[in-house]
Formats: C-alpha cells, sequence, structure tokens
C-alpha cells in the first residue's frame, strides 16, 4: 500500500463514483476497480459499499479513510520541508461569518510578520461544516460560533472526531434594524415587537431546510453584505447579530439595539486536531488566539 493508492481511495469518497474518480484521474476505470479491490484483500475489509447511487465507505471504510486523510496530510507536511515544495506561510483556517472574528484574523496579519510571505485561504461557514473541512484536512484550524445551548452537542462532536477544542470569548446577539423603523426610536427592543417582521438570517446552500419555529417571515442570504443592504431598505425587517461597529451601522442607515429578552447567547471556539503538520504561520495563530 503507497501514497498514491491512498490518493486514489479519497478521490472515490470524494466524488462517490469509481467512474469519475478515475476520470478526474485520467486512468481507466476498470484499472481504478483493481487498485481497489486489491487494497481491500489487503486491508481485510470493504472499504466501499456499492449503492444505487454509487458507492459510499463502509463503517470500517470511514476509519481507514480518515487515517489515509492523516498520513497524506503528513506526507505532504514532510514534502514541503524540502525546498522545492515549500508552503512558507501556509494559512487554512475556516470562520464564522462574524465581523468581530475576522477583525481578530486582520490584526494577526497586520502584528504577525507583515513582510513574510503569506498563502491565506479564509472559509466563512456553518459550524458543522467547519468541523467537516477540519476532520478532513481542508483546514487546519477552525474558529467556530454557537448557540451556548448546544455546547453539549459541539463538545460530542470535537470528540468523536478526535479534535481539540479550547473556548475563547461569548457573544450576546442583538437586532438590527434600519433607521427609518419605527423601532429605531426604541431605547430597546422586546421579542414580541419582532413578531410579525422579516427576519433576514444566514443560510448556506448545505444547511437543511428547518421545520423549526421563529419568525414567520424569513429572508436568507450567505453574504453579510447583501444582509445589511437588504436590511438598509426593509423598514419591516430586522437582523439579530453581534455587536456591529458604528462607522458600519452609520453607513447602511442601521440602528442597533438592546434586547429587553437578552438575546440569544453565542460561543466562540478554536477548534484544531492535536499533532497535526501545521505551518508556523497556523501555529502562530492559535497561540495569539488563545487566552494567555
Amino acid at each position: 500500500m503507497n501514497i498514491q493508492q491512498l490518493e486514489y481511495l479519497i478521490e472515490i469518497e470524494r466524488t462517490r463514483s469509481i467512474s469519475q474518480a478515475a476520470a478526474n484521474l485520467y486512468m481507466g476505470q476498470p484499472n481504478l476497480s483493481r487498485i481497489l479491490r486489491d487494497t481491500e484483500e489487503r486491508a481485510g475489509f470493504a472499504i466501499f459499499e456499492r449503492t444505487r447511487k454509487g458507492v459510499r465507505p463502509t463503517e470500517k471504510g470511514v476509519v481507514f479513510l480518515q487515517h489515509a486523510r492523516n498520513i497524506l496530510r503528513e506526507a505532504e507536511f514532510m514534502e514541503n520541508l524540502g525546498p522545492n515544495r515549500s508552503t512558507a506561510g501556509r494559512f487554512r483556517i475556516a470562520l464564522p461569518r462574524s465581523y468581530d472574528v475576522m477583525e481578530q484574523v486582520k490584526r494577526f496579519l497586520t502584528e504577525y510578520a507583515p513582510d513574510a510571505p503569506l498563502d491565506a485561504v479564509l472559509r466563512e461557514c456553518h459550524p458543522r461544516q467547519a468541523l467537516e473541512l477540519l476532520d478532513s484536512g481542508a483546514v487546519e484550524i477552525a474558529v467556530i460560533r454557537y448557540a451556548t445551548q448546544y455546547q453539549d452537542y459541539f463538545s460530542e462532536q470535537t470528540a468523536a472526531k478526535k479534535l481539540t477544542m479550547k473556548p475563547l470569548d461569548q457573544v450576546r446577539y442583538r437586532p438590527a434594524v434600519a433607521q427609518c423603523s419605527p423601532l429605531a426610536k426604541k431605547d430597546a427592543i422586546s421579542l414580541c415587537e419582532l413578531e410579525g417582521l422579516t427576519e433576514i438570517r444566514h443560510r448556506d446552500v448545505f444547511y437543511a431546510e428547518s421545520k423549526a419555529g421563529g419568525a414567520e417571515r424569513k429572508l436568507y442570504t450567505i453574504d453579510r453584505l447583501a444582509q445589511l443592504q437588504l436590511l438598509q431598505g426593509l423598514p419591516d425587517a430586522y437582523l439579530c447579530a453581534e455587536p456591529l461597529p458604528e462607522p458600519l451601522l452609520y453607513r447602511f442607515g442601521l440602528v442597533q439595539k438592546e434586547c429587553v429578552d437578552g438575546g440569544t447567547l453565542y460561543q466562540n471556539a478554536v477548534v484544531f486536531k492535536p499533532q497535526c503538520a501545521m505551518s508556523e504561520t497556523e501555529n502562530a495563530f492559535l497561540h495569539w488566539l488563545l487566552p494567555r
């Protein structure tokens, strides 16, 4: 079993199709099927099971492929130690859609070796997807944000994936409305006053449709700029968000009010895989971010 074979199996897992994986790898399907069969014989168990929609990992296959990803990441790190495959300044991180968290990343990049090489990919996403990206090796660090009532769920998820989670700060969301909204003149807003209004929310394409209650009128968008632009022109809408900076509120003609009912409390946390092959930049960010 060699590194190339593991790469082939990861591609099969990614595409959920042997024929598509073979096409992506520029090889014949019979050849890839033979490699998979030989690997499964050597392993002593089936790595994939066939379904009407393609293939999917078996229970043991999931564990096998996770180890395969870890091996490939470590092999890449060893190769990158050499002069021909250097990834100086690599910075792969998943983030919540948060102005404050993005400001922290900006401060880090400003303070940490501003003239050093930088190869950064910042991916804003839902906390569940952030854990999937971290687990798959697409990112090395994830900053996640979740409502505090889901603490047990995310503790269990990170433990199951053998990830380390460290709590950061907490933030309480407040309703923001357009200056032309009748609610803009109030000192504070209660949740009952938001009933019947349009709630602007985040919604990612991968996020399953929810049957949960809440506002009857919802407007979903994935883009933060679009949210603020929509809120600016909709006096009957509101957005619950972290405390937004005054210059941003002024720019879009918005006001943000305290919530009489308290507002939802969110927990920020940093998650990473212990003993993984982080770059110097990623290690520096982790130490810069964690409470001292």
